[in-house]
């Protein structure tokens, strides 16, 4: 009797304790599950921060909705991608971007990506090395990571935009493809995506080899046309008619293939803008209709 008294007062009551802490963890281990407040920033800048060596900025507007919030989906966050060997500051210094993070209280995170094709791999004729891992799989496996850990940011669930111009541009398509279900929209602005038509590119050569020796490199899991089938996530599109950068077929095709594949069932804007060259004059007029698109997408 005594055995069986002391079981039911205190063996017991430390079961259902231990089970009921186990629950909790595994809830918090799966992301999204509970609200988690940003941590590891403060509003305004906070500059210099690193993940595995590669240098970020993060901004955090005054108005930002913190997911501890009665309302956790209204925060939103910005992933910015720079152009082929632009600093990661050069958005914010050369268009109205912070100025539309305020407006509508977004976060910006800016990672110093500079020579990177978003690659998933080197090979043995890879000439041009971004760092000792390929640009696309440092995001997808450290950086995103990195800031879910480090900062409570890039949740799924959240309400995630990718933005990013020329080489940055074609980032937000393999960022999209490689991490889907992560981002709620995005937008590419003088994008490339089908590099098999241009098989003389000399950067593309740099890390993928010849076209003519490895076409299924320039055609396979970094060409995010040939991947149209894979695509979930609304994207803005919009590209100069006059730019001699970055054809801007590039876009038209891309958009073309997305068009064909999904057949409306997900949102896709194209904007050719007449006159338009490879600029931040270009790219910073094009934000308001970037912000507007992606307010139309936000999860409430």
């Amino acid at each position: 009797m005594l055995r069986k008294g002391f079981l039911k007062q205190f063996f017991y009551p430390l079961v259902l304790v231990l089970w009921l802490f186990c629950t909790a963890a595994n809830l918090k281990a799966v992301p999204g599950a509970e609200p988690m407040a940003l941590i590891g920033a403060n509003v305004g800048w906070n500059n210099n921060l690193s993940v595995d060596g590669i240098a970020y900025d993060l901004y955090i507007p005054p108005n930002y909705r913190d997911r501890a919030s009665a309302h956790p989906r209204l925060r939103r966050t910005l992933l910015v991608l720079p152009g082929w060997n632009y600093p990661r500051t050069s958005w914010v210094e050369n268009s109205p971007l912070v100025e539309y993070a305020n407006k509508y209280g977004y976060a910006l995170i800016l990672p110093e990506m500079l020579k990177t094709l978003y690659e998933s791999s080197y090979y043995p004729e890879t000439e041009l090395k971004w760092h000792s891992v390929p640009g696309g799989k440092f995001i997808k496996e450290q950086f995103i990571p990195g800031m879910q850990t480090k900062h409570h940011l890039l949740i799924p669930g959240d309400n995630n935009f990718l933005l990013g111009l020329s080489t940055g541009g074609r980032g937000v398509a393999l960022i999209a493809l490689e991490n889907p279900d992560l981002f709620v929209a995005g937008a590419s602005l003088s994008g490339d995506f089908s590099q098999e038509n241009t098989p003389s590119d000399r950067l593309m050569t740099l890390v993928y080899g010849s076209f003519a020796d490895f076409p299924s490199r320039w055609q396979g899991q970094d060409n995010p046309q040939a991947r149209v089938a894979e695509w979930k996530m609304p994207l803005y599109l919009a590209h100069g008619t006059d730019d001699d950068i970055v054809p801007e077929s590039q876009s038209c095709l891309f958009y073309q293939a997305l068009k064909n594949q999904l057949d409306n069932q997900v949102l896709i804007e194209y904007h050719p803008i007449s006159g338009a060259g490879h600029n931040y004059q270009f790219w910073g007029g094009q934000l308001p209709a970037v912000f507007e698109f992606f307010e139309k997408l936000t999860k409430l």
